[in-house]
């Protein structure tokens, strides 16, 4: 029914989004005219166009911060997790050849050719208003069609009763990680089922076979028939090849869930390890490699045990009752041999599932040392310690054979016994069929017809068996998924507080201890200090005095146990890790290069910075007269961890790094240990330059740095024994310098030095 002028407005929702989003239309851009004119927004920035839309003031770095960035922008699937952070629900569909409702706008459509444009009105004749990279102008939706990717990205705001946002997901998840996985195959919904039907047909194929053959032994035989023989046979045939495509067809459905999801968990599991607040305890290079391992042989289960449970098993009670309805009592043997399968793959179950476990511990065990053999290859070489982990890989080896023995027995034993048992079924059915057509009670082509049914009934029973069986193993696996999606995250959204406010970087630490697990004594206790916004400050103090620990806490790597670190007056918990890590950065003496070019290791992936800043980190970081030698320049290959450069040239593209990204904080350790008299004093000189009006911690052993800085912090033991000017600090130490010097030469030290 259409409303004349006269009627009232629709007062629902999507008579109000109606009214809203079919405005009037904008006047053209002067010279663009038609589809040659539309200029594609970057991804990241029609994400930020769309949450304007919206109402929600979403600048790109808060969107994009710790998302994967390719040289195009952010992925196109990512696009509903940047938009979550800001309070936006967001899915794609696909996209019809007709114009989208107008309750549906805004909507995100990504063009073939790459980026986007955002469709913000209907205007009426085939005509919508489309968002730009230029602007606003009014295009066919007729011709734009053609252009789009297929896709469209609709959004709004998260349910605030009901619905879940990516923090919500995250918690669901640690609370109940098999519960979200199960969720994750429900999610298939479509895809699931499709492979039902296809399991529900196939199983009705099978009984093409058994009736069949009673039609030729009862029908076709005695009385010769045939022409019912080539009829029969020829649609037997036609089911058969049907199964085969159905077969296809199922396999195609169980790959496609198995795929989405595998790749979705993974996924998870990567941005959990990536995002968490802190290391997880005992998560080492094999646990992981463990948890992941087995991942796509645990994807491919779920859906073949969806089709088994819901379609399989059902269908079994349908074969026994159409044996006992051919057979009689022959129906006995299928059921006594289901329950003799059921018994024996739970014993063999439950001593599998201990196998596995003890097996997947040493695989992890395993894969460490692996990856201790590949990386610390030349340390083993150097220190002839080859021997030493020659016995630990044939220690775990030879356990590790062991244990697979015994879980390739347990695995292997329902299937020897399920075959040997349908065998003995097959004999019980005969005996029991033969005695009931002496009696009269059955004909010999049903005798045929309940053999090969109970044959068939018998393989769903097998197959849950042998389900069972993988899934333990799957499951002794997933144990250390579990635990990776169990970790603690990291913040991702700032206090509206400090997100408003510009860093200045001024940190404070109050009543600051810290005690790493399994360790007897504390690295820090009780440090109290604050450094004012630009100061310059240096720790000294023996190796293993806290320093390094300090500034791992001071940067939020390490969460505070007791005492607080605050940053301009908040707390470090207040901010966004994204947004601490863009103004905070620290630079491990120990830091990782990875494989890849100069070039590659110095942005490790964030966006090209301004040429002045390039520049400047460059040269104050000694890295522009090493690569002023090579041929290759930036683009020089540094190989496996660096292995590629010297000691001194990774210590100047560690800096470089941390300078680049042109911190308010920047938190140094040892930068200079590795680097000789001239280039240390270049690096200095450097530093001072670049750290001016910025706030510098820098942990070292080198009285040559404490030159640029203007407070010196004595750690010891975990706790500060001095705090002082530079000048005091430097003059303490040549007091103490002094009273060694007297010790050498038999003279007794000043007493204030001692």
């Amino acid at each position: 029914m259409t409303s004349s002028p006269s009627a009232q407005p629709d007062a629902s929702p999507a008579g109000m989004l109606g009214r809203i989003f079919r405005r009037p239309a904008p006047a053209p851009r002067p010279g663009a005219e038609g589809l040659a004119a539309i200029s594609p927004l970057p991804m990241l920035a029609a994400l930020e166009a769309l949450a304007t839309a919206r109402g929600i003031a979403a600048g790109s770095a808060t969107l994009g911060a710790a998302l994967p960035m390719a040289q195009e922008g952010i992925a196109i699937k990512l696009a509903p997790l940047a938009l979550a952070r800001v309070g936006l629900e967001a899915y794609w569909r696909p996209l019809g050849r007709h114009a989208p409702e107008a309750a549906d706008l805004p909507l995100l459509l990504p063009l073939a050719s790459g980026g986007a444009v955002l469709l913000i009105a209907l205007c009426g004749e085939g005509q919508v208003s489309v968002r730009d990279a230029a602007g606003d102008q009014v295009v066919p939706y007729a011709g734009l069609r053609p252009l789009l990717a297929g896709d469209a990205l609709h959004s709004g705001p998260v349910d605030p009763v009901s619905g879940a946002s990516e923090a919500h997901e995250r918690d669901l998840i640690r609370r109940n990680p098999r519960a979200w996985l199960l969720g994750a195959y429900l999610a298939e919904r479509r895809q699931l089922g499709q492979m039902l039907v296809a399991s529900a047909l196939l199983n009705l194929c099978a009984l093409a076979i058994p009736l069949y053959m009673r039609a030729i032994y009862d029908r076709v035989v005695p009385n010769l028939a045939i022409e019912s023989l080539w009829a029969l046979s020829i649609g037997v045939v036609l089911v058969l090849v049907f199964e085969l495509l159905l077969k296809k067809i199922k396999a195609r459905f169980v790959d496609a869930v198995a795929t989405r999801v595998g790749q979705a968990v993974q996924h998870r599991a990567v941005i959990t390890v990536l995002r968490a607040r802190k290391p997880t305890p005992g998560m080492g290079f094999g646990a992981m490699l463990t948890a992941l391992r087995d991942l796509e042989q645990l994807s491919l289960l779920v859906p073949s045990a969806i089709a088994t449970f819901c379609v399989d098993l059902p269908f079994v009670v349908l074969l026994f009752a159409l044996i006992a309805a051919i057979g009689g009592f022959s129906v006995l043997g299928p059921i006594l041999g289901a329950l003799g399968l059921i018994l024996v793959g739970t014993v063999c179950n439950y001593a599998l599932k201990l196998a596995s476990r003890r097996t997947s511990k040493l695989v992890q065990a395993r894969s460490d040392i692996t990856a201790e053999l590949t990386t610390g290859w030349t340390t083993i070489k150097a220190n002839h310690a080859e021997g030493l982990f020659e016995g630990r890989w044939d220690l775990i080896s030879d356990h590790l054979a062991m244990a697979g023995k015994h879980v390739r027995h347990w695995t292997e034993l329902p299937a020897s016994a399920s075959g040997l048992l349908v065998q003995f079924v097959t004999v019980m059915v005969v005996v029991i069929g033969v005695l009931q057509i002496k009696a009269g009670l059955m004909t010999t082509g049903a005798l045929i017809a309940v053999v090969l049914l109970t044959g068939r009934a018998m393989v769903p029973v097998a197959a849950t068996v042998s389900m069972f069986a993988r899934a333990y193993q799957s499951l002794a696996q997933f144990q250390a998924l579990a635990g990776l999606l169990q970790t603690e995250p990291e913040r991702d959204v700032s206090d509206p507080a400090v997100s408003l406010a510009p860093v200045r970087g001024a940190l404070a630490v109050a009543g600051l201890s810290h005690t790493f697990a399994g360790s007897g004594a504390p690295s820090l206790a009780g440090l109290t200090f604050s450094l004012r916004a630009g100061e310059r400050v240096a720790l000294i103090g023996k190796s293993g005095s806290g320093k390094s620990t300090l500034l791992q806490l001071l940067a939020g790597l390490v969460p505070a146990e007791v005492g607080l670190v605050t940053l301009d007056g908040h707390a470090l918990d207040r901010f966004a890790i994204p947004h601490l890590r863009q103004n905070v950065i620290y630079s491990a003496q120990d830091a990782m290069i990875f494989e890849g070019t100069v070039w590659h290791n110095i942005l490790l992936g964030m966006p090209e910075p301004e040429a002045e800043v390039v520049e400047r980190a460059i040269r104050c970081s000694g890295l522009d007269s090493f690569v002023a030698r090579t041929a290759e320049g930036y683009m020089r290959q540094v190989g496996a961890r660096g292995a590629a450069l010297s000691g001194g040239q990774r210590q100047s593209l560690l800096l470089a790094r941390a300078l680049v990204r042109d911190p308010k904080v920047l938190l140094l350790d040892e930068p200079t240990a590795s680097l000789d008299i001239a280039s240390e004093q270049a690096v200095i000189a450097g530093l001072a330059e670049a750290t001016r009006g910025r706030t510098l911690v820098v942990a070292t052993h080198r009285l040559a740095l404490l030159e640029i800085v203007d407070r010196v912090i004595w750690l010891e033991e975990g706790r500060i024994v001095a705090d002082r000017p530079k000048a005091e600090v430097l003059a303490q130490l040549a007091s103490q310098q002094a009273g060694r010097n007297g010790e050498a030469n038999g003279k007794q030290p000043p007493r204030e030095a001692a």
